[in-house]
């Protein structure tokens, strides 16, 4: 008995993390040509993203259904456990909808379902530390408050190799993305209230990539230290990028802990290959 967090795939948790914290992940789905399959269940991210980039297929997703949740609460309920559920903003997927939903169905059951407006290192950090606030005994109450102000400062920004896959998911118009191609044009975006967003739009990546690290010197002047401060460079298929951003922060902020980590097929079908950003909380 106690508290246990359920979470989903695109917090991307690693194996070890989701064991230490006994932590229950269901998955999103990946629908890419004749193929339907769970995040994680198939294929390796270098496998998939070598067929995403090798083909002209077109990559969708989809929340899991009720029916997925509804079988995670009930084995947890039956146990004697609470559940605090949190998951990817509900802006960008359903899938918050489908926990709800399968919550009405145990009434019987504490289950608190809560919308991170995040997704990636963000949801991984709300869902961490919750799970060590759940260990410590904390009440589900505490928790979720923790988590509430987790969500007031979290940062997450990052800049497309290209608008093709964009376009491919019907996120932007084929014309836009044409001049977006035709000019060079490398959007930032980033999330605001669960939502993704324009940030700034520069010339190259290496404008880009300096306008990521001048919205996290922006952050840092606010004073956060270096024991309550998660940092993150997140990437999709574009490790060898990722040092350039680590290195520069690393040697301005002597002390600081910066998280690597590689976005799966269902953050990745939409963003596309080549995509670097950062992510930076205060705890």
């Amino acid at each position: 008995m106690g508290i246990r967090i359920v979470t989903d795939s695109t917090a991307y948790l690693s194996p070890e993390v989701i064991s230490q914290y006994d932590i229950s992940v269901v998955p999103l789905i990946v629908n890419f040509g004749d193929e339907s399959f769970k995040e994680g269940e198939k294929y390796s991210n270098k496998e998939y993203y070598h067929k995403l980039k090798t083909t002209n297929l077109v990559a969708t997703t989809s929340q899991p259904s009720s029916g997925d949740f509804f079988t995670v609460y009930k084995k947890l309920a039956d146990e004697g456990n609470e559940i605090i559920s949190i998951h990817i903003s509900s802006v960008l997927s359903g899938t918050l909808a489908s926990a709800q939903a399968a919550s009405t169905l145990l009434p019987e059951a504490k289950i608190t379902v809560i919308d991170s407006l995040s997704t990636a290192n963000p949801l991984a950090w709300m869902v961490i530390e919750a799970a060590k606030a759940a260990q410590a005994g904390q009440t589900v109450e505490k928790i979720t408050q923790q988590v509430e102000n987790m969500k007031k400062n979290i940062n997450l920004l990052f800049v497309v190799d290209t608008m093709e896959y964009l376009k491919r998911g019907g996120r932007v118009g084929g014309a836009q993305a044409l001049l977006g191609t035709l000019l060079q044009i490398k959007p930032i975006l980033h999330l605001q209230s669960g939502r993704i967003e324009v940030f700034d739009k520069v010339r190259t990546k290496q404008k880009a990539l300096a306008r990521l690290i001048s919205k996290f010197d922006s952050f840092m002047s606010n004073g956060p230290t270096m024991e309550n401060l998660k940092v993150a460079i997140i990437h999709i298929d574009a490790e060898e990028n990722t040092g350039i951003l680590k290195k520069e922060l690393e040697e301005k902020y002597p002390g600081l802990q910066v998280e690597g980590g590689e976005l799966g097929p269902v953050i990745g079908s939409h963003a596309g290959p080549g995509t670097l950003g950062i992510a930076f909380c205060k705890l």
